[in-house]
């Protein structure tokens, strides 16, 4: 795991887009929050093979997996970047996932503003992002694996990542009121 954590330390991006005179200022349409454009640059070489990511503030880590094509980060896509949007428009359906806490470890709601199409929240901190691609943590080749395979060692990582970040007394986001 300490492989793992001193890679998300040293390879990790600002998370959103944000305003270019302010940091702290995130930006946002109806469809889903942007990436920052290092975000999604190293996304894109990643986002169709299996890995996992690792979202962070000073202090709270959100520590998720993916193996589907496209990822999990997609704007228009009810999950991550589109449903924190969705949480703070209030637009957000019944059977979706819950994204709230992200939004109170991250964001000053009451920040949130519109100009024209453009919605801006003010951030807490520097929210970043890490990408961990499968070979670093699996040390196999995801192309020689079936895909019951590549979702176990997933999951099982996925599950030793979130006990370690959680010994280290982390305010983990996947736990909804856990610190």
């Amino acid at each position: 795991m300490e492989q793992i954590k001193e890679y998300i330390t040293k390879n990790n991006f600002s998370l959103f887009k944000t305003n270019c005179n302010d940091k702290l200022s995130a930006q946002f349409d109806s469809r889903g929050f942007h990436f920052s454009e290092d975000a999604n640059t190293f996304y894109s070489t990643i986002k169709n093979d299996p890995h996992l990511y690792v979202a962070f503030g000073d202090n709270s880590f959100y520590i998720g997996k993916s193996f589907q094509s496209g990822g999990r980060w997609k704007r228009s896509h009810y999950y991550h970047l589109g449903i924190l949007a969705h949480e703070i428009l209030k637009t957000c359906k019944i059977d979706d996932q819950y994204h709230g806490h992200w939004v109170d470890a991250w964001m000053h709601r009451e920040t949130f503003t519109i100009e024209s199409d453009v919605y801006s929240i003010a951030l807490k901190q520097d929210v970043r992002i890490s990408f961990i691609p499968f070979s670093l943590y699996s040390n196999k080749d995801f192309k020689k694996l079936s895909k019951k395979e590549i979702q176990e060692i997933n999951k099982s990582t996925e599950k030793q990542l979130i006990e370690s970040y959680g010994n280290d007394d982390i305010d983990l986001l996947n736990i909804q009121n856990r610190k």
